[in-house]
């Protein structure tokens, strides 16, 4: 499976987000995206994007720039890392459909198993499209 991280660049939860991925078998390869330009730049692109994302929204600020994005994340898997617990930063992480949430002060295991999962549903079989109803509800 394909992977594009977005990840707080010279932070320890970056680091700790990154490395989580970078060990899993099922990672067949990992695009590292350091700042919010760079990221931007692959969701504007009409080139389809990886199998799976993975987004560490490190601000308030970086959740909303995202927001404009909804509907291309939408056509992949897509796991969503909030800067905190506080109801609105929740809400606004659900308004983007993610498969999944986390949270920067979690050790990341979690992402790794969705990842997983996400590739053994999947079959590897590449079309970066997400069947109907799975890793919904978690």
């Amino acid at each position: 499976m394909n992977v594009l991280l977005y990840a707080a660049k010279n932070t320890e939860s970056g680091e700790r987000l990154k490395h989580s991925i970078e060990g899993l078998r099922s990672v067949e390869s990992l695009t590292d995206c350091w700042n919010i330009t760079e990221l931007l730049h692959h969701l504007q692109t009409p080139d389809p994007l990886p199998e799976a994302v993975v987004l560490q929204a490190a601000s308030k600020h970086e959740l909303r720039l995202l927001e404009s994005f909804r509907f291309r994340l939408e056509e992949v898997f897509f796991i969503l890392v909030l800067p905190d617990a506080e109801a609105e930063t929740v809400a606004r992480g659900h308004q983007l459909r993610p498969r999944f949430i986390a949270y920067q002060d979690s050790n990341f295991n979690e992402v790794g198993a969705v990842l997983d999962r996400i590739e053994a549903r999947h079959g590897g079989s590449g079309s970066g499209h997400p069947p109907n109803g799975t890793m919904d509800g978690q």
